[in-house]
């Protein structure tokens, strides 16, 4: 990583980095880590097609870093070309890189509504990757489509001993009160004192578990009648 430009960047000068960055790159490109730094400024930035851009380029240059391939999936996949970002994947042969690849094929299935097929792939990046509290995460999505909410807790649980988010306690805070396990509350106020703008947007979820819970409870009182 190119120091002064992360330094830049890190103190929240992200413009100034990425020209930096650009302009060291023009007279020294033998550092394929300076491209994905660029990159990944790019991405964070929106500007993905500049991103992809620099990594085809950081492609020519370093033909073997698989790195590069799967940060060009990376784009691909947040893009909606996800056939594409399959096909770079393919490529990839890399075992440190293994876990990264199965949660990406994670996400491709759910996206194509495929849950069950989606889980397989993100319970194995999971099980090589259990730090990386996103792969927790998306096991405990994963499992609330499927309407496994127990199994769910427990990854959310383990998402928010990782990373305590706004979106990890908010998803586990969900689990529970499906599930009628106390402390739902206090994840939610968590959730909220983290970030109020996550909460907001995503509060109309607890009323529609509420209503669900709901009709549940009619339809069981319907028929112990």
């Amino acid at each position: 990583m190119e120091p002064e430009s992360a330094k830049l960047y890190q103190a929240g000068h992200k413009q100034t980095a990425v020209k930096l960055l650009a302009q060291k790159l023009q007279t020294d490109m033998t550092h394929a880590d300076w491209f994905l730094q660029l990159a990944s400024y790019l991405t964070a930035g929106g500007a993905e097609d500049q991103a992809e851009e620099i990594l085809l380029r950081a492609r020519t240059l370093f033909p073997q870093e698989q790195t590069i391939l799967y940060n060009l999936a990376v784009i691909y996949d947040t893009t909606g070309q996800t056939q594409r970002a399959q096909t770079f994947l393919n490529q990839i042969t890399d075992p440190r890189l293994q876990a990264d690849v199965l949660y990406l094929r994670a996400q491709a299935q759910k996206k194509q509504n495929h849950p069950a097929q989606a889980l397989a792939y993100a319970l194995t990046a999971a099980e090589q990757k259990p730090y990386l509290a996103d792969n927790q995460l998306l096991v405990g999505d994963l499992l609330v489509q499927l309407h496994e909410f127990a199994q769910a807790q427990n990854y959310y649980q383990k998402a928010v001993q990782l990373q305590p988010t706004a979106a990890s306690y908010f998803k586990l805070a969900l689990t529970k009160m499906v599930q009628g396990t106390a402390g739902f509350q206090q994840d939610f106020a968590t959730s909220q004192k983290l970030d109020p703008k996550y909460f907001q947007k995503h509060e109309q979820q607890v009323g529609e578990i509420e209503r669900y819970l709901q009709t549940q409870m009619e339809g069981d009182s319907q028929n112990d009648s």
